[in-house]
């Protein structure tokens, strides 16, 4: 017999769990307090299920990359319980459609894996190598005796790199519209954008070659990234572990333009996301969920002089205040 499906944890209660969670975040508990708090949890199975979800989401931010602690603060709210406001939306949103999650080992014989927008996947190929797929990505990942590579067709990929067990060793090699990564016992990500290529190196380093300039390579050592068409690299500039965060199923940004977030956000969304020019150079700090737009964007709403106008189910436009 099917159960029927589990009832919405009620605002109320959210909001109870959310102001525990920021107790927390000040400062251990009170003896008093910790009392106060086991009683809550107990009062319910609703109660510690909000609590569970509070714990997930606590663990969420707790494996964003350290860096992220700044774009946290940075996100400054007017007060306390706009604060918590926001936590609330997080804890509703939870991780929703960020579970579509696989883990998967292939065995590199040309397979093409593709993931869908909104989807996030994880492999690990023959070799020991570790490949996270993100939103609308597509690779093909070919071995032979001679060489590993993995073609990245479109989209973004986060690479780990494994020794290769053969000798002599098989050179590993990713391979995008604009040229060739080859990493040099490395973490990295590469990412296919319109006619250009975008790598940025999170461990080790990565030896870039343009397709059309091969004499033009350019060595992107860790803490860097760089932009690159086939026929030129564009400057190094420094990089942050923030832009891995989408790996934990959000999106953590540190005073990026509105527009450019949105554009970031609208990769994740189903339809047209706009902004208006006269907010489209306003600067957003902080940490989205990226398996529920929706909220994501009522976030904006909360903590930015900006409104959200739905035209249709898949046509938002994000609009000053």
């Amino acid at each position: 017999m099917e159960q029927a499906p589990r009832k919405p944890l009620s605002e109320e209660i959210l909001q109870e769990a959310a102001t525990w969670l920021m107790e927390m975040h000040d400062g251990p508990l009170t003896p008093k307090e910790r009392v106060r708090f086991n009683q809550w949890r107990q009062r319910s199975t609703e109660h510690e299920m909000a609590w569970q979800k509070a714990v997930m989401l606590l663990d969420k931010f707790q494996r964003v990359p350290v860096p992220g602690a700044v774009a946290l603060k940075a996100a400054s709210v007017p007060s306390r319980r706009a604060a918590i406001k926001t936590l609330v939306v997080l804890l509703a949103a939870g991780p929703v459609a960020w579970t579509a999650y696989r883990l998967s080992p292939l065995s590199g014989r040309g397979d093409v894996v593709t993931t869908e927008r909104g989807e996030h996947r994880d492999l690990v190929l023959d070799d020991g190598t570790k490949i996270s797929l993100n939103t609308s990505t597509q690779i093909q990942v070919q071995y032979s005796d001679e060489m590993r590579r993995v073609r990245l067709l479109q989209g973004e990929i986060l690479v780990s790199t494994a020794k290769d067990g053969r000798n002599p060793a098989r050179p590993f090699i990713v391979e995008t519209a604009e040229g060739l990564l080859q990493p040099l016992g490395t973490r990295f990500t590469a990412r296919q954008l319109d006619g250009r290529s975008h790598v940025a190196v999170v461990e080790g380093a990565v030896e870039l070659i343009p397709a059309d300039a091969p004499t033009e390579k350019q060595r992107v050592p860790a803490g860097y990234q760089a932009t690159f068409s086939s026929h030129a690299v564009e400057p190094l500039t420094q990089c942050s572990e923030l832009s891995l965060a989408w790996t934990t199923g959000m999106l953590v940004v540190d005073k990026m333009p509105l527009s450019v977030f949105a554009g970031e956000l609208g990769r994740y969304r189903a339809g047209l996301l706009q902004v208006d020019a006269e907010v489209g150079k306003l600067a957003v700090s902080g940490v989205f969920p990226l398996g529920d737009t929706t909220a994501s964007l009522t976030l904006l709403e909360q903590t930015m002089p900006v409104r959200i106008q739905y035209f249709t189910r898949y046509w938002a436009r994000i609009v000053s205040r």
